[in-house]
C-alpha cells in the first residue's frame, strides 16, 4: 500500500500524456522500478505539525465530499473545479490522462451515465485514511458506498485520491480505483 501510494505521488503526469503506447508502457515499468528504490527510502508519516495535518485533513476531507456530492448531481463542471490538470486515473492498472476539463468530463460522463451501478442514487463516505506526504502533496484513501433509490447499498468502492496544493488551492492530479 505504501509502496503504491508514493508511486502515485511521483508520477510524472505530462510525459504520461505525450509518449506513444509502447513507449508509455516501457517508460512506465521504468519509472515503476526507480520509484521502487525512491519507496523503499521513504517514511510516510502523518505529519511533523499536527495542527497544521488536523486542519489540512479537514480540508480535504471537506474537498472530497463535495466531488463526490458533483458526481451524484452530474455537475460536471464543478466537478472539473476539483482537479489540475494533467490528471490520471486508474494509475496502476490501466492510467488515463485527462489533459484539461472537456476530457475530464468526457471521462465522467462515461463513468457516471453508462458504467454506473443500476440504480445508482448517491454515494456516502464510510471511512478514510488521510496521509500528508509533503506540505503541499496529501492523499486521502477513501471507503464509500453507494445507494440506489431505495436507500440499499449497491456497491462499496475504496479510492486513492492525491491532492496537490496549488497556489493555496488543494486539487486532485490522480485517481486510483483498489
Amino acid at each position: 500500500m505504501r509502496k503504491l501510494i508514493t508511486i502515485l505521488v511521483f508520477i510524472p503526469l505530462v510525459s504520461l500524456g505525450q509518449e506513444s503506447q509502447t513507449n508509455k508502457k516501457n517508460g512506465i515499468e521504468n519509472f515503476l522500478k526507480q520509484a521502487k528504490k525512491i519507496v523503499d527510502n521513504i517514511d510516510l508519516k502523518k505529519s511533523s505539525n499536527p495542527n497544521t495535518t488536523q486542519n489540512n485533513e479537514k480540508l480535504i476531507v471537506g474537498l472530497w465530499k463535495n466531488y463526490s456530492k458533483s458526481f451524484e448531481y452530474k455537475d460536471y463542471d464543478k466537478l472539473a473545479s476539483f482537479f489540475s490538470y494533467p490528471a490520471v486515473f486508474n494509475v496502476s492498472n490501466q492510467p488515463r490522462i485527462a489533459n484539461g476539463k472537456e476530457s475530464l468530463i468526457k471521462y465522467y460522463k462515461t463513468i457516471r451515465e453508462d458504467q454506473i451501478q443500476a440504480g445508482y442514487r448517491y454515494s456516502l463516505l464510510d471511512s478514510y485514511e488521510f496521509y500528508e506526504t509533503s506540505k503541499d502533496r496529501c492523499l486521502i484513501k477513501v471507503t464509500y458506498n453507494r445507494f440506489d433509490f431505495g436507500y440499499n447499498k449497491i456497491h462499496t468502492g475504496i479510492g486513492l485520491y492525491y491532492y496537490k496544493k496549488i497556489s493555496g488551492d488543494w486539487k486532485l492530479y490522480a485517481i486510483d480505483s483498489l
